[in-house]
């Protein structure tokens, strides 16, 4: 009976130690799951069941100076598939990839995916929605989603940048005004079952997302249509490699259009290069060549060194200079300080450096802004290339002299314009007026901002009526001239460097900068053609862009004519008949022309059709400027009816 008991108690000793060592393992590993693990075995299980939908909001838009719309949002579907509810994968795949314009294998890779989602196409169209809708098969869904869409195409498609599928911003306005454009993005919980079907969704319908705020920007799009259409024109006629044209507003440096070639359509970013993306006027540098002279003639005025009637001896073509030879385009003898700028003599201006010298010539460059950023309110802007002084070889005052061995960008160079139109305050350019979130608040403004005064008003004043000049008759920009208008500028026929090679190739960049009205400038505005062919000169090249540009934006910003129509330029020339001109004329020079064909060569534009309308010669110009080569050649026997070609250059 004894035995008995003990054995009993045995056994139950061992029952409670198997029971209490159970209770402690099951215990334990009840802390480890509740308490050591809880919150990460919680967060798998969420990740099994509940689903966060991160809901996109819809992007602000942007607009022009007169409410036209350049970059707007719309919803947009996109379809996705479930791949292990998906019955058929062979039929699906098919029935997708003809819907979507998509290769089956693409699609049946994605379909037979094990993963729980997948992505088949985004943003797909509406007649596509609508077919997939069609099918009505288990596995497909359709999920609403943001789609960027820029209503007027490749206009100002490098300036306004693109958007990523994600509504991020990628370049351009679109990446700079990122954080304003996209707003919030607000997001909905869905739990889903063992199938991963949903069966709650938490706030999904009542879910409101307010939209991103809209830019309101200082382009003028019909303005900016004019100036990409210009361009263009001018690009295909030289089978020019690129270019760009600019306009601002001098007095406030507000950009009225940024034009860039080759163009860029943002609705089709990935399908476009990076050559079409850049924009050019802020990421590219050139050396500028003469347009630069402005800025070491607003030096001596401005010092007082050089006076504009003061006279200089051009070397007839060839001038020494610190171991070179510094050349002009046309042999020039005594000539006024002004007369130099009209005619762009690389010798006047060395001379002219000489007496400035180069501190004082280096004090004023960075004055106008080279060396530094504009600030224009676009990303990827280039600071340019300017070496310090003191740095300078004994060849570089010359050279500095007539725009070679440093760089700008345009925008640098459209804004130092702007200042000799303006009265002489360099201002800080922008492209973005404001931008306003959906409650009407200003979230950024910007307001004209002078960043300094540069020169007086009494020497920008001189400036511009020698700028004139260069515009006028015997000038190098006659084809910028705008009927009913004085234009103030300056062309420029720059030299590429070679860096294979080393020191300039014989590719140009051919350019025209200027302002008008000249006495009250409305409107500053460069153009830039990169690598012309058959023609080079920017006073041919790129004067007569900057001319259309012009005189439609005067046309738009409602600028009334101020002067009598000029005479005709080269181009239009061509076109027009001779007439007899009610003059007496010495009867034995015509009688003597039936001899032969009279000569033309070294005669200016004017000169040369005063000439030929008083003999009543049949002309077709090629050209601008001084007349270097004629067809047929002086003295040559022809015929009455016979036309006479000139081709001029300078």
């Amino acid at each position: 009976m004894r035995r008995t008991l003990k054995r009993n108690h045995r056994r139950l000793l061992v029952a409670k130690i198997f029971f209490l060592a159970t209770f402690l393992t099951v215990g334990g590993r009840a802390f480890q799951l509740q308490v050591l693990q809880g919150d990460k075995l919680m967060r798998l299980g969420q990740r099994q069941h509940l689903k966060e939908w991160i809901v996109l909001p819809k992007r602000g838009a942007m607009i022009d100076r007169a409410g036209e719309p350049l970059a707007l949002s719309m919803e947009s579907q996109s379809v996705y598939v479930r791949p292990h509810r998906i019955q058929d994968a062979d039929k699906v795949s098919q029935s997708l990839a003809e819907i979507l314009n998509l290769r089956a294998s693409e699609v049946k890779q994605k379909v037979s995916s094990k993963k729980p989602f997948v992505w088949v196409k985004r943003q797909v169209s509406s007649p596509e929605a609508e077919k997939i809708q069609g099918l009505n098969l288990d596995g497909i869904g359709m999920f609403y989603e943001p789609n960027r869409h820029y209503p007027q195409g490749q206009l100002a498609g490098q300036l306004i940048g693109f958007v990523g599928r994600d509504s991020e911003g990628l370049e351009g306005l679109e990446l700079k005004y990122n954080d304003y454009i996209r707003g919030e993005t607000g997001s909905s919980v869905t739990e889903r079952d063992a199938l991963g079907r949903r069966v709650l969704v938490q706030g999904v319908e009542g879910l409101q997302i307010p939209p991103g705020s809209d830019v309101h920007l200082t382009l003028d799009t019909a303005i900016q249509n004019m100036a990409e259409k210009e361009l263009e024109a001018s690009i295909v006629k030289y089978r020019a490699k690129a270019g760009v044209a600019i306009v601002v507003e001098p007095h406030t440096g507000e950009v009225l259009a940024l034009a860039n070639y080759p163009s860029f359509d943002p609705n089709h970013y990935a399908k476009q290069t990076a050559e079409q993306r850049r924009n050019r006027a802020v990421t590219d540098s050139f050396e500028p060549g003469s347009t630069f002279k402005t800025i070491l003639a607003a030096t001596a005025l401005e010092e007082g060194i050089v006076g504009k009637d003061d006279l200089f001896y051009c070397e007839m073509g060839k001038y020494p200079f610190a171991g070179k030879v510094i050349h002009d385009t046309h042999p020039q003898g005594w000539l006024s300080f002004a007369k130099i700028l009209q005619v762009s003599s690389n010798i006047g201006f060395t001379k002219v450096a000489e007496k400035v010298k180069k501190d004082r010539y280096f004090k004023y460059i960075e004055k106008f802004g080279f060396g530094k950023v504009t600030g224009l309110d676009v990303p990827g802007e280039a600071p340019g290339l300017l070496r310090r002084a003191e740095s300078w070889a004994g060849i570089d005052l010359a050279t500095h002299a007539f725009g070679q061995g440093l760089s700008t960008t345009p925008m640098q160079m459209v804004m130092a314009y702007a200042a000799i139109a303006n009265g002489g305050f360099l201002m800080r350019p922008y492209v973005t007026r404001r931008v306003i979130n959906p409650r009407g608040e200003v979230l950024v403004e910007n307001q004209p901002h002078v960043v300094r005064r540069v020169i007086s008003e009494k020497t920008a004043h001189l400036l511009a009526s020698m700028l004139k000049d260069v515009t006028n008759e015997g000038g190098t920009g006659t084809m910028a001239n705008i009927e009913g208008f004085e234009v103030a500028g300056k062309t420029g026929t720059a030299q590429k460097a070679d860096p294979a090679h080393g020191g300039y190739s014989k590719k140009r960049v051919a350019s025209f900068v200027g302002f008008v009205p000249a006495s009250n400038p409305r409107l500053v505005a460069l153009v830039l053609i990169d690598e012309p062919e058959s023609q080079v000169y920017g006073g041919v090249v790129a004067a007569p862009v900057f001319r259309n540009i012009a005189q439609g934006a005067l046309r738009r910003l409602a600028v009334a004519p101020q002067k009598a129509q000029p005479l005709p330029t080269a181009a239009q020339s061509a076109e027009l008949p001779m007439r007899h001109v009610a003059k007496r004329v010495n009867q034995t020079a015509l009688h003597a022309s039936a001899d032969g064909v009279p000569d033309f060569v070294g005669l200016s534009l004017r000169e040369a059709l005063e000439k030929a309308q008083s003999m009543k010669v049949k002309l077709r110009l090629q050209g601008n400027g001084y007349v270097v080569k004629q067809a047929p050649e002086a003295g040559r026997s022809w015929h009455e009816e016979e036309v006479l070609v000139l081709n001029l250059q300078g």
